[in-house]
């Protein structure tokens, strides 16, 4: 059970760092510390394997959907785009507290965006049950916004907590310490808030449409010009 441990950290890792096509099952069983044979005896594919680390990740799955989930069942009964930001931001820097919590936030990032068609695509819409919960909340509370609206500001916003709370460099050799991005300065972290919540309101205000063209008023001579060549 350690050795099937290993592997699937080792998975997480590779699979958030180089997304499907980029990360080598040769390359994973070296840092899972097995046997090349080993990791295929467990998963037998590359697809299977990748199936697997995601379902290894499950728990955290639903900590995103919960803490959104819990924002409209709130005693007040008052929320909006701030609070369900805040919901989500909260979750999302409780998990990258700790090494394998960026290791998972990395993986939801690179495997969601990776569009190419080598495994199942329910492991794609899978992979983020907060999303879902995240779009349908947004469309109660701006019911004048349309799902596409509601889907980009989502989208926008998982790509902008994932750049703030995930570094961009591999995370090898990365440590356990609680001095990550937990510890940001309060007001770095309001402001982000700020930001954000400002964002999602954009993306959701419907455009305006341009006034319809009013025909350019015809002049007596143009009047009487028409009725000549009738």
């Amino acid at each position: 059970m350690q050795r099937k441990q290993a592997i699937l950290l080792a998975a997480t890792e590779h699979f958030g760092r180089f997304g499907f096509r980029g990360a080598s099952l040769r390359d994973i069983a070296r840092d899972a510390g097995v046997s090349l044979t080993l990791l295929n005896h467990h998963f037998g594919s590359k697809a299977s394997l990748l199936a697997a680390t995601v379902d290894s990740q499950d728990a955290r799955l639903d900590q995103r959907a919960a803490a959104l989930t819990d924002v409209q069942r709130g005693a007040s009964g008052t929320w909006g785009v701030r609070e369900l930001v805040q919901a989500w931001v909260d979750a999302d820097s409780a998990t990258a507290a700790t090494r394998d919590g960026r290791l998972f936030l990395q993986l939801v990032a690179r495997i969601g965006a990776d569009t190419c068609n080598e495994f199942d695509p329910a492991i794609r819409a899978g992979l983020d049950r907060g999303a879902q919960v995240f779009i349908e909340a947004l469309q109660r509370c701006r019911p004048q916004a349309s799902r596409r609206a509601a889907e980009s500001a989502c989208l926008w916003l998982g790509a902008v907590v994932d750049r703030s709370l995930v570094p961009m460099q591999p995370l090898s050799g990365d440590s356990e310490r609680g001095d990550g991005p937990e510890a940001a300065n309060r007001d770095d972290e309001e402001r982000l808030i700020r930001f954000l919540t400002a964002g999602v309101e954009a993306a959701l205000v419907t455009p305006a449409r341009a006034p319809a063209a009013v025909p350019a008023a015809t002049t007596p001579s143009e009047t009487q010009e028409s009725a000549l060549t009738a």
